[in-house]
């Protein structure tokens, strides 16, 4: 009797063991399949917020450029109405006219002649094209045709030609231009851009001489085929990369030749160069003959005293 209630306890001993254990068991199970499910949790959050963090900075730059592309627009929406203020500015084609020709005279340029040409319409703009005939100097139409450009309205030049007034005076030029004003055909116009003032003047391109009048160097040239050639001297020669050159002295002035440059008036021209030596090939009329070739040789001029 005593020996089965010592294996009754016994077998309760082990079952609250076993019990004890399986109940440890399924708590393990329990808290570790709930940590893996809050560390699970805590890796979808931590990706969750780096993605927002990727979102806000993506939509921080899509802010910046939007702003910028509004500021942009905004500008452009100036620009546009300023052109429109520029459009409509000036008033009637008289005022206009009365502008150009204030401004021809202002630079010293007489309009001789204006054609009002048929209007042309575009989708938004009229064009009010002219033909004018100016005349004046090279800078005064140059300084005149910059000047235009300041009005206060849109005004562009186009198909000039430029023509000398006389063959003796080659500073006077007749300039024929087509120049196109433009009118907007939008009637609702800014009224707060009506007060702008005109673009500031912009500096004059560097204009000095007329592409009509001979440049410096054929001045230069010119004078050299009108001095008879006696009256030059050769006064040394200069060698430069395997390119001689003579010095020659005229009415006191030296000037550096090379073969080929022309001199004396017979179409002298230099044929060949030496140290002590210039040979010069003329043209002169010999009666029976006709124009020949004739050969001139300037020596070296040495310093009084030396052989």
């Amino acid at each position: 009797m005593v020996r089965w209630q010592q294996m009754a306890a016994g077998s309760r001993i082990r079952q609250a063991i076993l019990l004890g254990s399986g109940l440890t068991l399924m708590l393990g199970l329990a808290y570790f399949v709930h940590l893996r499910a809050l560390f699970i949790e805590i890796e979808k959050g931590a990706e969750q917020s780096q993605h927002l963090r990727f979102e806000q900075a993506d939509k921080a730059v899509r802010a910046q450029a939007l702003a910028t592309h509004e500021a942009q627009l905004a500008a452009a929406y100036q620009r546009l109405d300023e052109s429109r203020w520029r459009l409509a500015a000036g008033g009637e084609l008289a005022d206009l006219l009365e502008d150009i020709a204030h401004q021809g005279q202002s630079e010293g340029v007489f309009v001789e002649q204006v054609e009002l040409l048929p209007e042309i319409l575009h989708d938004h703009h009229v064009e009010m094209p002219m033909q004018f005939q100016l005349r004046g100097t090279y800078v005064a139409l140059a300084t005149f045709a910059q000047g235009l450009a300041q009005l206060p309205r849109l005004i562009t030049l186009q198909d000039f030609s430029l023509l000398p007034v006389q063959v003796q005076n080659p500073a006077g030029l007749r300039m024929q231009v087509r120049v196109s004003a433009y009118r907007s055909r939008v009637k609702s116009t800014a009224s707060a851009l009506t007060r702008l003032e005109p673009e500031p003047v912009r500096p004059l391109p560097s204009v000095s001489r007329s592409p009509f009048e001979p440049s410096p160097l054929m001045q230069h040239r010119q004078y050299l085929e009108t001095v008879p050639l006696d009256q030059f001297e050769m006064i040394g020669s200069l060698a430069r990369r395997q390119v001689r050159f003579a010095l020659l002295r005229v009415a006191g002035v030296v000037h550096r030749l090379q073969v080929g440059d022309r001199l004396g008036r017979d179409k002298g021209q230099v044929v060949g160069i030496e140290e002590r030596q210039v040979e010069i090939a003329e043209e002169v009329f010999v009666v029976g003959k006709g124009w020949v070739e004739r050969r001139r040789t300037l020596s070296l001029k040495l310093p009084a005293g030396t052989e």
